[in-house]
């Protein structure tokens, strides 16, 4: 039986797959910015969000200001597999990301705020009927930062600012469990014995399983800003890594086959019945079955804690700003996630005294790099305009581009404005469309601690998306 259990780890081996996203690491925290391709750690955006993307950005204020947005995003894409050529589309809803600021002008060198933002969240769903079902079907991950900032202008050309960030996280995780690459749990046979062997063809679901953990951490977020010249201006932003010890619950539900044994099935020196249901046998010993049965759903399937640990990267942004004129500015960002802190994964289960379930995990990411360009036209006192165009690596290497995140290499281009509604009301506009290129990769996950390469990959991944930012900001 205990080879049974250690197909349970498949299960868990795709949860932190979810984090470690070079392409759902969200940096549209805050439509201002997004509109300009998220440039702005040089010259943040006057809404507040500089709490995110460069917290000595509050220094200097007057008065205080608060804004609240969100960024809708619109992901289409899908798997067309090598054999058959069948493409199959992600179902994946409109998904919503929410930014508040609120920050003020303490004295005319201090900046104080409080931001709410989401940096690192995804959310992927394929239909019933897709082979990636079995490394999960419907996938969460959220991580809501906190962010209580302060900022101070140490001089008239230098700025520095910090952050402590209350980091909420939630993962969760749904996923079919294949019975034919299923190993028998019966004495006697050989080690590794599968169902497929006795006829259960691949793709025949037999579990449904549910993982499910919260976590709240700490991180910190450290900017400065040096204003060369009236018009030239450098910045640094740098937000430390997350750490996330979740311990959270794994549920499993059987899912009916509805198969029954065609003729007498020798297993080794046991032989299952003619006529003997299958679903019985994974369940408990029955008559029918001359009192043969593995119990799967009363002593491996079972509700159970599980605890990983995952970690949000650390990132570095390093920019330059120059104001052309009165009107035009031009933003250059070049951004560095540290994904290789994505390296290896324990899973372990503390119930278990011999340490039998416990398994390492092999992702073996790589740190990106991001480049992105943007302009900034003030056309009027009343509107604003923006452009931009930004570029990515992707994190994954080509063995682990999975159902849960296919991410990679990304062109992007945005653009929106700034309209002036009233006196202190200010909204925000932006659009955002996402290009990324094709990547190979699998369905599947390896077990029994194998350390994945590209003979898995079955086929061609496609994704793009669109963004839609909108904010409203009140000045008082």
């Amino acid at each position: 039986m205990g080879a049974c259990v250690r197909y349970a780890l498949v299960l868990c081996a795709a949860v932190p797959t979810l984090v470690s996203a070079q392409g759902f690491g969200i940096y549209e925290q805050g439509t201002c910015a997004m509109g300009r391709a998220g440039t702005g750690v040089a010259a943040p955006c006057s809404d507040g969000s500089a709490m995110f993307f460069n917290p000595a950005g509050l220094a200097g204020l007057t008065g205080a200001h608060a804004t609240i947005g969100v960024t809708l995003i619109d992901i289409q894409g899908g798997f067309t597999d090598d054999v058959f050529q069948q493409h199959t589309e992600l179902d994946d809803p409109l998904i919503g990301v929410p930014q508040l600021y609120v920050s003020y002008g303490a004295t005319s060198k201090l900046g104080i705020g409080v931001g709410l933002f989401a940096p690192y969240g995804l959310e992927t769903r394929w239909p019933m009927a897709f082979d990636g079902r079995f490394a999960g079907y419907k996938n969460f991950l959220r991580s809501i930062y906190i962010q209580p900032t302060l900022a101070y202008q140490l001089t008239p050309r230098l700025s520095l600012g910090g952050g402590l960030d209350i980091v909420l996280g939630k993962v969760e995780l749904n996923q079919r469990l294949d019975l034919a690459d299923a190993p028998v749990p019966l004495p006697g046979l050989p080690l590794g014995t599968t169902f497929s062997q006795f006829g259960i063809a691949p793709g025949t679901d037999f579990a449904n399983t549910h993982l499910e953990a919260t976590k709240t951490t700490v991180a910190a977020h450290f900017g400065a800003i040096f204003k060369a010249t009236d018009q030239l201006s450098f910045g640094a932003n740098f937000l430390t890594q997350a750490k996330f010890d979740y311990s959270g619950t794994a549920t499993f539900n059987q899912v009916p086959t509805n198969l029954v044994v065609p003729a007498d099935l020798p297993l080794g020196a046991l032989t299952i019945p003619a006529g003997c249901h299958v679903d019985d046998l994974l369940t408990a010993p029955t008559a029918a079955c001359n009192g043969l049965g593995f119990s799967l759903f009363n002593t491996v399937f079972v509700t159970q804690p599980v605890t990983t640990t995952i970690k949000n990267p650390s990132q570095l942004a390093l920019v330059v700003a120059y104001k052309v004129t009165n009107a035009w500015t031009l933003l250059g960002d070049y951004q560095l996630p540290w994904w290789s802190q994505f390296n290896e994964l324990d899973i372990t289960f503390p119930q278990d005294a011999t340490g039998f379930l416990n398994r390492k995990l092999f992702e073996n990411y790589q740190n990106t790099s991001g480049f992105r360009f943007g302009a900034e036209w003030a056309k009027s006192a009343k509107w604003t305009l923006r452009g931009g165009y930004l570029h990515h690596d992707g994190a994954a290497p080509a063995e682990t581009v999975t159902p849960l995140l296919p991410e990679g290499q990304r062109n992007e281009f945005t653009a929106g404005a700034t309209v002036k509604l009233a006196k202190s009301l200010t909204a925000d506009l932006a659009y955002q469309f996402v290009r990324q290129g094709d990547r190979r990769g699998r369905t599947r996950e390896p077990i029994f601690n194998q350390v994945p390469t590209t003979g898995l990959n079955n086929g061609l991944y496609t994704l793009h998306a669109h963004l839609f930012g909108v904010s409203l900001g009140y000045a008082f």
